[in-house]
C-alpha cells in the first residue's frame, strides 16, 4: 500500500505572473495532501536577524565563474549581504545573479530544519518556488537548472526561461548578428511564443510539471521519466517545455507511481 506524503510548497516572489492556485490544483488532481504556507520567510517568522543570516549565507554562493565548482563559500561584502535582504524581501531584482543549487539547498534545509524540525523527516516533502537562477557543475562547468530535488525541492522561475534552450537558429543567428555589428534587441520578438519569457502567463500552467518531477523524486526515487511525452521528462529545449509540462500530462507508469488515491 503506497503511504501519503504532505506536501508544503512554498514562494519568495518567484514571477509576478505566477498563479499558485491554479499550480496547486494541478496538483492535487493527483490526491496528495498539500498545504500552501505562502512567502518562506514570513511563514517561518524570520528576525531581522535570521534574515540578515540567510542574504549572508545566500550571497556568499553566488558563482563567480561558472568553469569552476565552487567547493567552498565566498564570503560576501556588505553591499552583497544588503542586496540579499532586499531580495528576500522582494525589494530587488534577483536577475544577474547567479548560484550553487546544491550550496542554496543546504542552506535553505538548515533554515527549515531550524524552524520546523518535526517536519524534515520522510513523508513530509517540502517545496520552494523561487525565483533564484541555481546552477550544478556538470561537465567541466555550471548549467541552469529549472529544477533540484532533494529537500527542500527548488522550482526556479528564472531557470525556466535560462535553463532549456531556445531554437538553435536562435544562437546561430544571435552570433551572426553580434560578429557583424547587428541590432539584436529584435531577436526576441521574431521569436516571441518559441520560448517561456519571464513573468510569462504560461508560467502557472508549467511549474506544476517541475512540482511533480520534485515530488515524484521523494516517492519513487527516479529523477525523471524517459519517456518525452511525459511531464516529468527533462526537457532541455523550450519547445519541449511549451509541448510537454505545459500540458502537463503524466504517462500512465508514472501516474501510477505516483498517484495517492
Amino acid at each position: 500500500m503506497k503511504r501519503d506524503f504532505q506536501v508544503f510548497i512554498y514562494s519568495d516572489y518567484p514571477s509576478a505572473s505566477l498563479n499558485i492556485d491554479l499550480v496547486l490544483e494541478r496538483i492535487n488532481k493527483l490526491g496528495f495532501s498539500i498545504e500552501y504556507r505562502g512567502n518562506l520567510v514570513d511563514y517561518l517568522s524570520l528576525s531581522e536577524q535570521d534574515i540578515y543570516k540567510l542574504a549572508r549565507n545566500l550571497s556568499s554562493v553566488q558563482i563567480p565563474d561558472i568553469s569552476t565548482p565552487l567547493d567552498n563559500t565566498n564570503p560576501a561584502n556588505r553591499n552583497e549581504i544588503d542586496s540579499e535582504v532586499n531580495r528576500i524581501l522582494g525589494r530587488e531584482s534577483v536577475r544577474g545573479k547567479f548560484y550553487d543549487g546544491y550550496w542554496v539547498q543546504r542552506i535553505l534545509y538548515r533554515t527549515l530544519a531550524e524552524k520546523v524540525a518535526d517536519e524534515i523527516k520522510s513523508g513530509f516533502i517540502h517545496l520552494i518556488f523561487t525565483s533564484l537562477l541555481f546552477g550544478t557543475f556538470e561537465n567541466r562547468r555550471y548549467h541552469a537548472r529549472v529544477v533540484l530535488m532533494g529537500t527542500p525541492a527548488l522550482v526556479s522561475t528564472s531557470g525556466l526561461v535560462e535553463a532549456p534552450a531556445k531554437p538553435k537558429e536562435y544562437y546561430y543567428i544571435k552570433g551572426r548578428l553580434i560578429q557583424t555589428g547587428g541590432d539584436v534587441s529584435e531577436l526576441d520578438n521574431m521569436y516571441k511564443g518559441r520560448f517561456v519569457e519571464y513573468d510569462d502567463p504560461k508560467i502557472s500552467s508549467i511549474l506544476p510539471s517541475y512540482a511533480l518531477q520534485a515530488i515524484g523524486y521523494e516517492i519513487t526515487g527516479n529523477a525523471f521519466c524517459e519517456d518525452p511525452q511525459c511531464c516529468l521528462f527533462n526537457s532541455h529545449w523550450q519547445g519541449e517545455v511549451l509541448k510537454v509540462q505545459y500540458n502537463g500530462n503524466p504517462c500512465e507508469k508514472c501516474l501510477e507511481s505516483i498517484r495517492v488515491k
